[in-house]
């Protein structure tokens, strides 16, 4: 039981000195904290939009290496493997 008045005690002074010591109103506080949420939100939407606006362009990039880079290995393989060939044929002549 004395667990629980202390903390009614705790929780009646903490609101007092918080009723004391707020800087403004809590219409204006909750007014200000709108707005800074709009603010965030915004910026969040804005940050969206030019990530998926610049998501197409990366991606193309992207094909494109992996395409030029699937090419110079595909060469590489075949060169390799015609020089395979030709060592084999020759050996075997």
């Amino acid at each position: 039981m004395t667990t629980f008045r202390a903390f009614i005690w705790g929780s009646a002074i903490g609101a007092a000195l918080g009723l004391l010591f707020a800087p403004q109103r809590g219409d204006i506080t909750r007014a200000q904290l709108q707005e800074r949420f709009s603010q965030w939100q915004n910026q969040a939407q804005t940050r969206l939009n030019h990530m998926t606006s610049q998501t197409p362009s990366t991606m193309e990039s992207g094909r494109q290496t992996a395409g030029t880079t699937l090419n110079k290995a595909q060469s590489a393989a075949g060169t390799a493997a015609d020089k395979a060939q030709q060592s084999l044929s020759s050996t075997t002549h």
